[in-house]
């Protein structure tokens, strides 16, 4: 949903980023969307191009790689700025803004109509026909479900939000909120779960950590329960991916 946010209402997301950087008094803009998603690209540089304050907004094509879209990751990749443990964003001098939270300011500017809808991304190899749709906060998830066709079985899995960062429920009789971007559904045997194995110290781990920590030490910290050493191994940092 947030890249067919930049495709089809890029008006509204220039809107808003005119608005914010207005009334925060911020200087330089960055509009940051992963290099897997040319066709967002193009047209968010042409519409910031053709932007009054020509120069003001940069559209930046970064990697596209996990966890790119988090917070503390795209500060360091648009800015080379590394967010502290336990620090926010406007310590480092900045603001970061998801492109739909960006995209409703630029409605509600030109509407005055309040947040009271989202729009959901309805997918999974159990969801009968996958859809992008924009539901009312508040509207259930399984009548949601049912306006994609339903389950084409009972799904072994079902999380709220993205196959990276969201969260495994057991059903789907939750209303949607404000937050909510995604319901996925999958069915038995799409799941590749691996079974864990024994640490070979083999580093690994370490090197591909975004936040540079030591998950072999985190681990080992937590599983005896030392939150002295798991402090010390900044702990705060872990983004849980």
């Amino acid at each position: 949903v947030d890249y067919r946010e930049c495709v089809e209402n890029s008006v509204n997301i220039m809107r808003g980023v005119n608005a914010v950087s207005k009334y925060l008094h911020i200087d330089n803009v960055i509009i940051a969307v992963e290099d897997n998603k040319p066709i967002a690209l193009q047209i968010l540089k042409e519409i910031a191009d053709s932007a009054a304050d020509t120069g003001k907004v940069k559209v930046m094509a970064l990697k596209s790689k996990y966890p790119q879209g988090a917070e503390k990751m795209i500060i360091q990749s648009a800015t080379g700025r590394k967010m502290p443990p336990g620090k926010l964003p406007s310590d480092v001098g900045c603001v970061v803004m998801n492109v739909a939270s960006i995209a409703f300011v630029g409605r509600y500017v030109a509407t005055g109509k309040p947040l009271v809808s989202r729009s959901m991304t309805i997918d999974g190899s159990a969801i009968k026909t996958p859809k992008n749709v924009r539901v009312p906060i508040g509207t259930m998830m399984d009548y949601i479900v049912d306006y994609c066709g339903g389950f084409t079985e009972e799904p072994e899995k079902i999380v709220c939000g993205g196959p990276m960062m969201g969260a495994a429920i057991t059903n789907i009789n939750y209303p949607v909120l404000k937050g909510n971007n995604a319901l996925l559904a999958f069915k038995k045997g799409d799941l590749s779960i691996k079974k864990e194995t024994d640490c070979i110290r083999c580093g690994r781990c370490a090197d591909t950590c975004p936040m540079s920590l030591y998950p072999a030490m985190v681990e080992t910290a937590l599983r005896i329960g030392d939150k002295e050493k798991l402090n010390s191994l900044n702990i705060n940092y872990c983004m849980e991916c």
